[in-house]
């Protein structure tokens, strides 16, 4: 029988390749790791799993995304104020802001995200000046690095997260995180709960500074930016002292906490079942797409 020279340089081509990999072709592959944030799925997905499953897996879009804008806007924003900083040495003035501020939201136009009127540009343009007139000089030169990532690959999938700003604050150490919101009420439930959800997200990213320097950062910060024009200072930031053991050992419980969600998470894609939460802020509900045909929207 006459062999042909394709067929045996395709089966001399496998032959190779198995041997360089030194296991037979027909093992199962190791599969891909997935790869999980902390606010895009495991706190997107603690709060509706529904809603997650729609917009993650099933393709829709938010139809009035305008938390994403809010937020988008002064991440960028600051993070140019940081590299201007940088540049000149001092803190831009109220004409700068409000240049940079109109460059960076007709470039998110061009991205396809938008404001949705004109109280919700004002209103960020608001925060953004107020937070570099307070905050100011002594916060540009303490940061060290702004949005920094970090990644690590646990057993089932790849951790990753992105720190919106290392700074120093004196000797100590902080890792800080924006959010273009008001502080959540503590003494409701959903406010404690969200502030809870904060809180871990910060722990996640205090346990890949950790796993990246060998120490945990002396703490972590979230500022709350609304505060800002309410003149309520001192609830702009909610501080989480890592130097604290029990602190510590939260961090990893919470990271076993994560493993799980993110099990819950690909049983659900595997099945195709996204389940309703057992408790949701009604707030959350009002601005859902998929509130129309939700029994949780109808009951509560």
């Amino acid at each position: 029988m006459v062999k042909d020279p394709r067929i045996e340089k395709l089966l001399n081509g496998f032959s190779k390749f198995v041997k360089e990999r030194e296991i037979p072709l027909t093992q199962k592959e190791k599969r891909i790791k997935n790869r999980y944030t902390i606010t895009g799925d495991i706190i997107s997905y603690s709060i509706c799993p529904r809603q997650y499953g729609f917009y993650k897996f099933l393709g829709y879009a938010p139809s009035n995304p305008t938390q994403e804008w809010y937020g988008s806007i002064i991440h960028r924003f600051l993070k140019r104020a940081h590299m201007s900083f940088l540049r000149t040495g001092r803190v831009v003035n109220d004409e700068e802001i409000e240049r940079i501020f109109y460059l960076i939201e007709k470039s998110m136009e061009a991205e396809g995200i938008r404001a949705t009127n004109e109280r919700v540009k004002r209103s960020a343009l608001e925060v953004l000046k107020k937070f570099c007139l307070i905050e100011g000089e002594s916060f540009f030169r303490s940061v060290i690095e702004a949005e920094l990532r970090l990644i690590k690959e646990l057993d089932n999938f790849i951790l990753y997260g992105i720190i919106d700003v290392l700074r120093t604050e004196g000797e100590k150490v902080e890792i800080w995180d924006y959010k273009g919101m008001e502080r959540p009420d503590e003494t409701t439930f959903y406010g404690r709960e969200k502030l809870n959800r904060y809180k871990k997200q910060m722990y996640v990213y205090g346990f890949l500074f950790k796993e990246r320097t060998g120490t945990f950062p002396d703490k972590a910060v979230l500022y709350f930016m609304n505060e800002l024009l309410k003149g309520n200072l001192e609830k702009t930031r909610f501080i989480i002292d890592f130097r604290k053991e029990e602190i510590q050992n939260e961090v990893e419980n919470f990271i076993e906490e994560f493993k799980r969600i993110v099990e819950e998470i690909e049983e659900s894609q595997k099945t195709n079942n996204w389940r309703l939460p057992e408790n949701i802020d009604k707030n959350t509900c009002k601005q859902c797409d998929f509130k129309w045909d939700c029994p949780h929207y109808w009951t509560s």
